[in-house]
């Protein structure tokens, strides 16, 4: 069983660490430009070569573009790391499969 630590950064963005130096990031509401722009924060400040973002809040398209967009940012600092994104529909894999996004794994 793992321990779980949650820090929060305000009422929108909670911040989850387990043992294993995974984050998993609740992003329960807000558009895709304010996730966007708490994923970069996110990134930037913490050591998180691997992540889950919950995105399951969004519609199909907000879910793609966050999911493509913040790929690309964790793979600017992190190029063997993982991001794995919880959606909706698995339809989103349609969405996102022309673009190379090897470090992203989509779950429904």
């Amino acid at each position: 069983m793992f321990k779980v630590f949650k820090f929060f950064i305000d009422e929108n963005f909670t911040m989850v660490q387990n043992i294993t130096k995974s984050k998993y990031l609740d992003l329960n509401c807000g558009n895709s430009e304010q996730i966007l722009d708490r994923v970069k924060t996110y990134i930037n400040k913490f050591d998180c070569p691997e992540m889950m973002l919950d995105l399951s809040g969004l519609n199909i398209l907000e879910a793609a573009k966050v999911m493509v967009l913040s790929s690309t940012y964790h793979y600017k600092k992190y190029p063997q790391g993982k991001i794995k994104c919880r959606v909706q529909s698995d339809n989103v894999k349609g969405l996102v499969s022309a673009f190379v996004t090897d470090n992203l794994e989509v779950v429904a």
